[in-house]
């Protein structure tokens, strides 16, 4: 009996451990849920602080201003294709790729400043075919640079662009360039060998690394007097800025 009644007493001892344990278990688990819990509002607190503050920073950030635009221009080289005088007060140079519409859009503005601004500007155009983009950049960047080399860039330059449509979308573009060639009484033959020329891929080349270089990354982007300037939105605009510059 005594055994029996010691066995009795030491299994109700053993559930009044066990409970102990428990209880011990279940606040020690309601402690971590707390701190889980307390941890997620402060966690989810600071991520609203940081949205509200990253929200106010952007509102109240300065606009992109003028000066900070500005890149500085590779030099201007013997090389460059250019009209106007170059000791002039104002040299403006585009970078542009013929098969761009953005440019070609731009094309009769620039041509109009040439014209009012005549044996006051100097104007440089230089390549920058985005051929990631334009099936034919490529093509008609090396027609330009052929014409040039017979002295009629800005001939060609008129027909690529006032003639963009015909050929953009060629997969013969070659052939539409050489009828352009011939039609400004081109020699032909030299056309074509200066458009596949070692020198008109390192030449091209050469003018794309520099623009590349002075953070040149789109189509039409100008230089006035050697600092990059927001594409005007009109040719008044334009026109303006000459000549402030002039004076």
């Amino acid at each position: 009996m005594s055994d029996e009644r010691l066995t009795k007493a030491q299994i109700k001892e053993q559930r009044k451990q066990e409970r102990q344990a428990y209880e011990q278990q279940m606040n020690k688990a309601q402690k971590s849920a707390s701190t889980r819990k307390l941890g997620m509002w402060i966690g989810g607190g600071l991520v609203v602080l940081l949205c509200v503050w990253g929200l106010f920073a952007l509102v109240t950030a300065p606009a992109p201003s003028q000066s900070s635009l500005a890149q500085t221009m590779p030099p201007l080289t013997a090389d460059d294709i250019s009209k106007g005088p170059k000791n002039s007060k104002a040299t403006l140079v585009e970078y542009a790729d013929f098969q761009c519409p953005a440019c070609k859009a731009f094309y009769p503005v620039v041509k109009q400043l040439n014209q009012d601004f005549t044996g006051k500007l100097h104007y440089v155009y230089r390549f920058f075919p985005l051929t990631a983009i334009h099936k034919n950049a490529m093509t008609s960047t090396e027609a330009a640079y052929a014409a040039n080399k017979q002295g009629k860039f800005f001939e060609m330059e008129d027909l690529l662009f006032t003639k963009q449509q015909d050929w953009e979308g060629s997969s013969d573009a070659e052939s539409i360039f050489a009828g352009y060639a011939t039609q400004l009484g081109l020699n032909k033959d030299q056309f074509l060998a200066d458009m596949h020329s070692q020198a008109a891929q390192d030449f091209i080349q050469k003018q794309e690394d520099a623009g590349t270089n002075a953070g040149v990354n789109a189509t039409p982007t100008f230089f006035l007097n050697g600092k990059q300037i927001q594409n005007p939105s009109s040719y008044e605009e334009f026109k303006t800025l000459i000549s402030d510059t002039l004076k």
